[in-house]
């Protein structure tokens, strides 16, 4: 069976966009892994060249919105003495606030978190508790559930 032209021309382009898509996926940014804040404070070098995810609580007081260049600096923790400052260029999701959890996708500026915590964010994401509550102020409640949630995964790993 001899092959036409068209035919050859449309098993290459097939087999270039599969080799395109296989080479992409096998790239290290080509997935972002999930870490505590733990993690990289144990090893910040990791983190200085290397896209991850964190979540924490946004401090309190700390939301700074520059809405005409539309940069969002803030404070983030675990509460476990493991903070960090976030550099965010772009529109923060409509229901980001301080007290809220957060995960952050980004970079860090510098291994020496003693001198320089700021993570480069590209990505932010609020997270938010996944159970219903009456009209009845129960925030003492939602807050403890909310920290809950951010920390569950203190004691999974994701590597």
């Amino acid at each position: 069976m001899k092959l036409t032209r068209a035919q050859v021309i449309a098993t290459s382009v097939i087999v270039m966009a599969l080799g395109s898509i296989v080479y992409k996926a096998v790239q290290p940014e080509s997935s972002v892994t999930f870490f505590t804040p733990a993690e990289v404070y144990a090893a910040p070098q990791k983190f200085v060249d290397r896209t991850f995810r964190v979540s924490g609580l946004v401090l309190a007081g700390t939301k700074d919105w520059d809405g005409n260049n539309k940069i969002l600096k803030f404070r983030m923790s675990d509460l476990k003495g493991h903070d960090f400052s976030v550099v965010y260029k772009g529109v923060p999701p409509d229901l980001f606030k301080e007290g809220q959890g957060v995960v952050v996708e980004g970079r860090l500026n510098s291994d020496d978190l003693k001198a320089d915590s700021t993570i480069q964010a590209n990505l932010l994401m609020v997270k938010h508790s996944e159970v219903y509550d009456t009209k009845e102020d129960h925030s003492k409640m939602r807050e403890a559930r909310l920290v809950d949630d951010i920390l569950k995964h203190e004691n999974k790993k994701s590597y």
